[in-house]
Protein backbone atom coordinates (compact mmCIF):
# COMPACT_ATOMS: atom_id res chain seq x y z
CA UNK A 1 0.00 0.00 0.00
CA UNK A 2 1.57 3.56 -1.15
CA UNK A 3 0.60 6.60 1.05
CA UNK A 4 -0.19 9.66 -1.80
CA UNK A 5 2.67 12.37 -0.66
CA UNK A 6 0.86 16.43 -1.03
CA UNK A 7 2.69 18.89 -0.84
CA UNK A 8 1.18 22.41 -0.30
CA UNK A 9 1.60 25.43 -2.07
CA UNK A 10 4.03 27.58 -1.18
CA UNK A 11 1.91 30.31 0.08
CA UNK A 12 -0.24 27.59 1.83
CA UNK A 13 3.02 27.29 4.18
CA UNK A 14 3.12 29.01 7.25
CA UNK A 15 6.80 28.95 7.07
CA UNK A 16 7.37 30.84 3.83
CA UNK A 17 5.38 33.59 5.30
CA UNK A 18 7.42 33.88 8.21
CA UNK A 19 10.41 33.88 6.31
CA UNK A 20 8.74 36.99 3.89
CA UNK A 21 7.41 38.87 7.28
CA UNK A 22 11.53 38.09 8.61
CA UNK A 23 13.37 39.55 5.58
CA UNK A 24 10.64 42.31 4.81
CA UNK A 25 11.37 43.26 8.59
CA UNK A 26 15.46 42.98 7.87
CA UNK A 27 15.12 45.37 5.18
CA UNK A 28 12.73 48.19 6.78
CA UNK A 29 15.12 48.00 9.80
CA UNK A 30 18.24 48.77 7.32
CA UNK A 31 16.16 51.53 5.42
CA UNK A 32 14.82 53.18 8.87
CA UNK A 33 18.30 53.56 10.11
CA UNK A 34 19.80 54.79 7.01
CA UNK A 35 17.38 57.15 5.88
CA UNK A 36 16.23 58.76 9.62
CA UNK A 37 18.59 57.68 11.96
CA UNK A 38 21.95 58.30 9.90
CA UNK A 39 20.62 61.90 9.87
CA UNK A 40 20.03 61.54 13.65
CA UNK A 41 22.93 60.65 14.85
CA UNK A 42 25.50 63.08 13.13
CA UNK A 43 22.71 65.64 14.34
CA UNK A 44 22.78 66.80 10.15
CA UNK A 45 20.45 67.36 7.82
CA UNK A 46 20.65 65.00 4.45
CA UNK A 47 21.67 68.29 2.11
CA UNK A 48 25.07 68.59 4.37
CA UNK A 49 25.85 64.96 4.29
CA UNK A 50 25.42 64.83 0.29
CA UNK A 51 27.28 67.84 -0.28
CA UNK A 52 31.11 66.67 0.17
CA UNK A 53 30.02 63.66 -2.15
CA UNK A 54 29.32 66.22 -5.31
CA UNK A 55 32.67 67.13 -5.64
CA UNK A 56 34.47 63.90 -5.95
CA UNK A 57 36.92 63.51 -9.02
CA UNK A 58 35.87 60.50 -10.92
CA UNK A 59 39.50 59.56 -10.43
CA UNK A 60 38.93 58.64 -6.73
CA UNK A 61 35.38 56.99 -7.36
CA UNK A 62 37.93 54.76 -9.82
CA UNK A 63 40.50 54.21 -7.51
CA UNK A 64 37.48 53.20 -4.84
CA UNK A 65 36.26 50.31 -6.72
CA UNK A 66 39.54 49.05 -7.45
CA UNK A 67 40.51 48.98 -3.94
CA UNK A 68 36.88 47.17 -3.15
CA UNK A 69 37.94 44.52 -5.99
CA UNK A 70 41.45 44.49 -4.51
CA UNK A 71 40.17 43.44 -1.14
CA UNK A 72 37.99 40.96 -1.99
CA UNK A 73 41.04 39.55 -4.15
CA UNK A 74 43.12 39.51 -1.14
CA UNK A 75 40.88 37.26 0.75
CA UNK A 76 40.88 34.81 -1.65
CA UNK A 77 44.64 33.85 -0.59
CA UNK A 78 42.61 32.96 2.74
CA UNK A 79 40.18 31.12 0.57
CA UNK A 80 43.22 29.01 -1.38
CA UNK A 81 44.95 28.49 1.59
CA UNK A 82 41.51 26.87 3.29
CA UNK A 83 40.28 24.82 0.28
CA UNK A 84 43.35 23.25 -1.13
CA UNK A 85 43.46 22.49 -4.71
CA UNK A 86 40.66 25.76 -5.40
CA UNK A 87 42.58 28.55 -7.64
CA UNK A 88 42.68 31.80 -7.12
CA UNK A 89 40.43 32.77 -10.20
CA UNK A 90 37.77 30.21 -8.68
CA UNK A 91 38.32 31.23 -5.48
CA UNK A 92 37.76 34.98 -6.31
CA UNK A 93 34.42 34.09 -8.19
CA UNK A 94 33.03 32.48 -4.88
CA UNK A 95 34.07 35.45 -2.90
CA UNK A 96 32.30 37.54 -5.02
CA UNK A 97 29.42 35.56 -5.44
CA UNK A 98 28.85 34.80 -1.37
CA UNK A 99 29.72 38.56 -0.71
CA UNK A 100 26.88 39.88 -3.32
CA UNK A 101 24.02 37.52 -1.38
CA UNK A 102 25.65 38.31 1.91
CA UNK A 103 25.52 42.17 1.53
CA UNK A 104 22.15 42.81 -0.18
CA UNK A 105 19.89 40.28 1.14
CA UNK A 106 18.19 39.59 4.68
CA UNK A 107 20.20 37.56 6.78
CA UNK A 108 22.55 36.77 4.25
CA UNK A 109 24.73 35.52 5.63
CA UNK A 110 23.67 31.78 6.48
CA UNK A 111 22.42 32.21 2.52
CA UNK A 112 26.02 33.11 1.74
CA UNK A 113 27.18 29.71 3.02
CA UNK A 114 24.74 28.21 0.95
CA UNK A 115 26.05 29.88 -2.18
CA UNK A 116 29.50 29.30 -1.43
CA UNK A 117 29.02 25.36 -0.41
CA UNK A 118 26.48 24.90 -3.89
CA UNK A 119 29.14 26.28 -5.90
CA UNK A 120 32.16 24.36 -4.64
CA UNK A 121 30.27 21.25 -4.06
CA UNK A 122 29.95 21.87 -8.06
CA UNK A 123 33.19 22.45 -8.73
CA UNK A 124 34.22 18.68 -7.50
CA UNK A 125 35.19 19.27 -3.83
CA UNK A 126 33.98 17.00 -1.21
CA UNK A 127 31.41 17.69 1.68
CA UNK A 128 34.21 17.58 4.29
CA UNK A 129 36.87 20.15 2.38
CA UNK A 130 34.10 22.41 1.42
CA UNK A 131 32.37 22.73 4.89
CA UNK A 132 36.16 22.60 6.35
CA UNK A 133 37.30 26.08 3.71
CA UNK A 134 34.01 27.53 5.23
CA UNK A 135 34.53 27.66 9.25
CA UNK A 136 38.17 28.17 8.27
CA UNK A 137 36.98 31.41 6.00
CA UNK A 138 34.83 32.60 8.90
CA UNK A 139 37.50 31.83 11.67
CA UNK A 140 40.11 33.85 10.26
CA UNK A 141 37.77 36.99 9.32
CA UNK A 142 36.27 36.86 13.02
CA UNK A 143 40.08 36.84 13.81
CA UNK A 144 40.31 39.92 12.15
CA UNK A 145 37.39 41.40 13.42
CA UNK A 146 38.60 40.91 16.98
CA UNK A 147 42.30 41.85 15.93
CA UNK A 148 41.35 45.42 14.78
CA UNK A 149 39.38 46.56 17.75
CA UNK A 150 42.11 45.78 19.87
CA UNK A 151 44.33 47.70 17.89
CA UNK A 152 42.13 50.61 17.67
CA UNK A 153 41.57 50.90 21.15
CA UNK A 154 44.97 50.74 21.75
CA UNK A 155 45.76 54.08 19.27
CA UNK A 156 43.14 56.05 20.49
CA UNK A 157 44.30 55.58 24.08
CA UNK A 158 47.28 56.78 22.68
CA UNK A 159 46.33 60.02 21.26
CA UNK A 160 44.33 60.59 24.32
CA UNK A 161 41.00 60.23 23.12
CA UNK A 162 38.16 58.94 24.90
CA UNK A 163 34.88 57.40 24.57
CA UNK A 164 31.45 56.76 25.73
CA UNK A 165 30.28 54.10 27.99
CA UNK A 166 27.57 52.87 25.60
CA UNK A 167 30.07 52.90 22.86
CA UNK A 168 32.90 51.39 25.06
CA UNK A 169 30.43 48.56 26.15
CA UNK A 170 29.17 47.71 22.75
CA UNK A 171 32.44 47.40 21.57
CA UNK A 172 33.43 45.23 24.58
CA UNK A 173 30.36 42.90 24.03
CA UNK A 174 31.29 41.97 20.24
CA UNK A 175 35.09 41.69 21.47
CA UNK A 176 34.46 39.21 23.78
CA UNK A 177 31.76 36.79 21.78
CA UNK A 178 34.37 36.90 18.80
CA UNK A 179 36.93 35.87 21.07
CA UNK A 180 34.60 33.36 22.93
CA UNK A 181 34.27 31.29 19.11
CA UNK A 182 37.63 31.60 18.37
CA UNK A 183 38.36 30.25 21.98
CA UNK A 184 36.18 27.16 21.55
CA UNK A 185 37.60 26.36 18.15
CA UNK A 186 41.32 26.46 19.17
CA UNK A 187 40.20 24.50 21.61
CA UNK A 188 38.51 21.88 19.82
CA UNK A 189 41.64 21.93 17.20
CA UNK A 190 44.07 21.31 20.34
CA UNK A 191 41.89 18.87 21.84
CA UNK A 192 40.10 15.57 21.36
CA UNK A 193 38.48 15.47 24.48
CA UNK A 194 37.14 19.19 23.93
CA UNK A 195 36.30 18.39 20.27
CA UNK A 196 34.40 15.11 21.51
CA UNK A 197 32.55 17.49 24.48
CA UNK A 198 31.54 20.15 22.06
CA UNK A 199 30.18 17.79 19.75
CA UNK A 200 28.23 16.42 21.90
CA UNK A 201 26.83 19.33 23.56
CA UNK A 202 25.84 20.48 19.98
CA UNK A 203 24.42 17.21 19.51
CA UNK A 204 21.93 17.32 22.30
CA UNK A 205 21.21 20.71 21.62
CA UNK A 206 19.97 19.77 18.08
CA UNK A 207 18.49 16.97 19.50
CA UNK A 208 16.38 18.25 21.57
CA UNK A 209 15.33 20.74 18.95
CA UNK A 210 14.19 18.05 16.60
CA UNK A 211 12.01 16.46 19.23
CA UNK A 212 10.45 20.34 19.99
CA UNK A 213 9.12 20.23 16.78
CA UNK A 214 7.92 16.47 16.58
CA UNK A 215 11.31 15.00 14.66
CA UNK A 216 13.59 13.28 16.78
CA UNK A 217 16.69 11.85 15.09
CA UNK A 218 19.93 10.32 16.45
CA UNK A 219 22.79 12.00 14.72
CA UNK A 220 25.96 11.50 15.79
CA UNK A 221 27.84 14.63 15.71
CA UNK A 222 30.24 13.98 18.24
CA UNK A 223 31.88 11.63 15.86
CA UNK A 224 31.42 13.91 13.41
CA UNK A 225 33.40 16.62 14.93
CA UNK A 226 36.28 14.54 15.95
CA UNK A 227 37.17 13.61 12.56
CA UNK A 228 36.60 17.05 11.12
CA UNK A 229 38.85 18.30 13.80
CA UNK A 230 41.75 16.10 12.50
CA UNK A 231 41.22 17.35 8.43
CA UNK A 232 40.82 20.81 9.83
CA UNK A 233 44.08 21.02 11.76
CA UNK A 234 45.75 19.48 8.64
CA UNK A 235 44.36 22.01 6.62
CA UNK A 236 45.73 24.78 8.58
CA UNK A 237 49.28 23.38 9.55
CA UNK A 238 49.55 23.65 5.23
CA UNK A 239 47.34 26.57 5.15
CA UNK A 240 47.54 28.95 7.90
CA UNK A 241 50.88 31.07 6.65
CA UNK A 242 47.97 32.21 3.25
CA UNK A 243 44.92 32.14 4.81
CA UNK A 244 46.76 35.05 7.72
CA UNK A 245 48.38 36.84 4.74
CA UNK A 246 44.71 37.10 2.95
CA UNK A 247 43.42 38.34 5.73
CA UNK A 248 45.52 40.78 6.91
CA UNK A 249 45.44 41.97 3.49
CA UNK A 250 41.82 42.11 3.27
CA UNK A 251 41.38 44.39 6.20
CA UNK A 252 44.12 46.23 5.26
CA UNK A 253 42.88 47.56 1.77
CA UNK A 254 39.57 47.87 3.46
CA UNK A 255 40.82 50.58 6.09
CA UNK A 256 42.79 52.37 3.52
CA UNK A 257 39.48 52.61 1.53
CA UNK A 258 37.64 54.01 4.95
CA UNK A 259 40.66 56.61 5.35
CA UNK A 260 40.50 57.57 1.87
CA UNK A 261 36.49 58.06 1.87
CA UNK A 262 36.83 60.33 4.80
CA UNK A 263 39.54 62.22 3.53
CA UNK A 264 37.61 62.73 0.44
CA UNK A 265 34.96 64.24 1.96
CA UNK A 266 36.84 66.57 3.95
CA UNK A 267 37.38 64.61 7.27
CA UNK A 268 40.68 65.12 9.10
CA UNK A 269 41.20 63.57 12.36
CA UNK A 270 43.41 61.22 13.99
CA UNK A 271 44.34 57.75 13.03
CA UNK A 272 43.40 56.17 16.41
CA UNK A 273 39.76 57.63 15.82
CA UNK A 274 40.12 56.85 12.72
CA UNK A 275 40.65 53.15 13.07
CA UNK A 276 38.12 52.97 15.97
CA UNK A 277 35.49 53.62 14.04
CA UNK A 278 36.52 51.42 11.09
CA UNK A 279 37.22 48.45 13.63
CA UNK A 280 33.08 49.26 15.42
CA UNK A 281 31.82 48.95 11.97
CA UNK A 282 33.29 45.58 11.26
CA UNK A 283 32.24 44.56 14.35
CA UNK A 284 28.80 45.83 13.90
CA UNK A 285 28.72 43.49 10.30
CA UNK A 286 28.60 40.39 12.72
CA UNK A 287 24.92 41.53 13.81
CA UNK A 288 22.61 39.57 11.66
CA UNK A 289 20.03 41.98 11.53
CA UNK A 290 20.18 43.67 8.01
CA UNK A 291 21.76 42.61 4.84
CA UNK A 292 25.49 43.18 5.53
CA UNK A 293 25.03 45.11 8.94
CA UNK A 294 23.33 48.14 6.64
CA UNK A 295 22.39 50.77 8.46
CA UNK A 296 23.88 49.29 11.72
CA UNK A 297 27.71 49.72 10.32
CA UNK A 298 26.73 53.63 8.99
CA UNK A 299 24.93 54.85 12.21
CA UNK A 300 27.48 53.16 14.62
CA UNK A 301 30.34 54.51 12.79
CA UNK A 302 29.46 58.15 12.58
CA UNK A 303 27.99 57.92 16.10
CA UNK A 304 31.86 57.23 17.28
CA UNK A 305 33.11 59.54 14.66
CA UNK A 306 31.27 62.53 16.40
CA UNK A 307 31.34 61.61 19.82
CA UNK A 308 35.92 61.75 19.58
CA UNK A 309 34.77 65.38 17.62
CA UNK A 310 34.59 64.90 13.85
CA UNK A 311 32.18 67.22 12.04
CA UNK A 312 28.80 65.26 11.46
CA UNK A 313 28.35 65.74 8.14
CA UNK A 314 32.07 65.35 7.22
CA UNK A 315 31.87 61.78 8.81
CA UNK A 316 28.69 60.88 7.67
CA UNK A 317 29.25 61.51 3.81
CA UNK A 318 32.77 59.88 4.02
CA UNK A 319 31.46 56.53 6.00
CA UNK A 320 28.21 56.68 3.43
CA UNK A 321 30.89 57.35 0.34
CA UNK A 322 32.37 53.61 2.16
CA UNK A 323 29.36 51.79 2.32
CA UNK A 324 28.25 52.72 -1.18
CA UNK A 325 31.44 51.12 -2.53
CA UNK A 326 31.33 47.67 -0.03
CA UNK A 327 28.05 46.95 -0.70
CA UNK A 328 26.62 49.24 -3.90
CA UNK A 329 29.88 48.30 -5.87
CA UNK A 330 29.89 44.57 -5.05
CA UNK A 331 26.28 43.75 -6.88
CA UNK A 332 27.58 44.19 -10.59
CA UNK A 333 30.92 42.20 -9.45
CA UNK A 334 28.69 39.74 -7.67
CA UNK A 335 26.34 39.45 -10.80
CA UNK A 336 29.36 38.83 -12.76
CA UNK A 337 30.69 36.25 -10.69
CA UNK A 338 27.23 34.60 -10.79
CA UNK A 339 26.94 34.74 -14.69
CA UNK A 340 30.73 33.35 -14.96
CA UNK A 341 30.10 30.31 -12.47
CA UNK A 342 26.23 29.31 -14.59
CA UNK A 343 27.97 29.48 -17.96
CA UNK A 344 30.91 27.46 -16.54
CA UNK A 345 28.11 24.94 -15.45
CA UNK A 346 26.16 24.87 -18.88
CA UNK A 347 26.12 21.00 -19.91
CA UNK A 348 29.82 20.26 -18.32
CA UNK A 349 29.91 17.94 -15.38
CA UNK A 350 32.64 19.06 -13.66
CA UNK A 351 35.06 16.12 -12.11
CA UNK A 352 36.05 15.52 -8.53
CA UNK A 353 39.49 17.30 -8.09
CA UNK A 354 42.21 14.68 -6.47
CA UNK A 355 42.44 14.64 -2.91
CA UNK A 356 39.53 16.89 -2.28
CA UNK A 357 36.81 15.68 -4.73
CA UNK A 358 33.91 13.32 -4.28
CA UNK A 359 35.33 10.40 -3.16
CA UNK A 360 36.51 12.14 -0.11
CA UNK A 361 33.07 11.80 0.86
CA UNK A 362 33.17 7.76 1.32
CA UNK A 363 35.45 8.83 4.25
CA UNK A 364 34.61 8.52 8.19
CA UNK A 365 35.38 12.38 7.92
CA UNK A 366 32.17 12.86 5.41
CA UNK A 367 29.63 14.04 7.88
CA UNK A 368 26.69 13.18 6.03
CA UNK A 369 27.30 9.98 6.81
CA UNK A 370 26.49 10.52 10.39
CA UNK A 371 23.50 13.37 9.18
CA UNK A 372 25.50 16.23 10.36
CA UNK A 373 25.16 18.93 7.84
CA UNK A 374 28.39 20.04 6.67
CA UNK A 375 30.47 22.46 8.98
CA UNK A 376 29.49 25.93 8.61
CA UNK A 377 26.48 25.30 6.64
CA UNK A 378 22.40 25.75 7.24
CA UNK A 379 20.66 22.21 8.23
CA UNK A 380 18.12 23.43 6.42
CA UNK A 381 19.41 23.21 2.67
CA UNK A 382 18.62 26.15 0.50
CA UNK A 383 17.82 25.39 -2.88
CA UNK A 384 21.47 26.01 -4.68
CA UNK A 385 23.15 23.49 -2.15
CA UNK A 386 20.08 20.60 -3.32
CA UNK A 387 21.11 21.58 -6.93
CA UNK A 388 24.64 21.02 -5.80
CA UNK A 389 24.01 17.54 -4.44
CA UNK A 390 21.53 16.46 -7.64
Amino acid sequence: MHEEVTTRPWWQRSSTWVRIARDVGSLTVAVALLIWGLPRVAGVGWAEIVAPMRQLHPGLLVLLAVLQLSALAAFTFTITGALPGISHRRALTVNLAGSLVANTLPFGGALAIGATYAICRSWGFSRAATGISIVLGGVFATAGKVLVPMIGLAALLVEGGTVSPGLRNTALVGVLTLLGILAVFITVLVSPGAARRVGGWIEGVAEWFLRLIRRPRTLGWDVAVTHLRDQTRSVVRTGWLSMTLGTVGYFTVYFVMFWLCLASCGLVTGVGSMLAAFALGRLLTSIPVTPGGLGLVEAGSVALLVALGADPAQAASGVLLFSIFTHVIEIPFGIIAWLVWLWGRRGRPVPPIEGTGDTADTSAADTSAVGMPTAGTPADHTPGQLAAEQ
